[in-house]
């Protein structure tokens, strides 16, 4: 997994856009086979923030991506992309509501994140991770503290298990662990959570 974000120039300070040659990076690094993973998966952050040269650069690759690839393109103004990348793109709003941090809303959170982890379907489990990026650090350690309970339910046999082998569990008991102490050490939730589904789909 790559993340693709906007530089800082040699004053420290975030560039205005993202870089054309950067999105050339990731355009000519997709077309190699991975080596260990099933697939490549770039996230294009602010992607709202790619010129129009940028934005060109990366239409080929929408267009006819490699087998192995996928492009998420992260923006809050849909608008400001060009209308030939929209139209390549499959739309996916994230549309939170108050209270996120329920104990209800976590719930459902914790069983969707469940259910998709057991499918080892690369795309949906790392589009619902960037869905959840917006998450606080507290509303993520909830998350992970919500998924683990109900791990450990499931090796009880009190919860229902939706396809998960004991091993794989486990795993995933040993990454919730992992994930709350990255956060603990001020790791931003959103970097936390793509490294979980990539590790997951390892």
């Amino acid at each position: 997994m790559l993340w693709v974000e906007r530089t800082r120039d040699d004053k420290n300070r975030i560039r205005r856009e993202l870089l054309v040659d950067q999105i050339r990076f990731i355009t000519a690094d997709a077309v190699v086979a991975p080596n260990e993973a099933a697939r490549k998966v770039y996230i294009i952050h602010e992607a709202d923030h790619m010129n129009e040269q940028a934005q060109n650069a990366l239409l080929k690759s929408l267009e006819e991506p490699p087998g192995h690839a996928c492009f998420i393109l992260c923006t809050e103004s849909v608008e400001a992309l060009l209308v030939t990348i929209r139209s390549r793109c499959v739309r996916v709003d994230d549309e939170r509501l108050p209270g996120e941090n329920d104990g209800s809303v976590m719930k459902d959170f914790a069983q969707q994140f469940e259910q998709l982890t057991a499918a080892g379907e690369a795309a949906p489990l790392m589009e619902f991770c960037m869905m959840r990026a917006k998450l606080d650090q507290d509303e993520a350690a909830g998350f992970f503290d919500r998924v683990k309970a109900d791990l450990c339910e499931m090796l009880c046999g009190r919860l229902e298990n939706p396809g998960l082998t004991r091993e794989k569990i486990w795993k995933l008991v040993a990454l919730m662990d992992k994930a709350e102490e990255y956060l603990r050490y001020n790791v931003g939730p959103r970097q936390v959570l793509g490294a979980l589904a990539a590790e997951i789909l390892r």
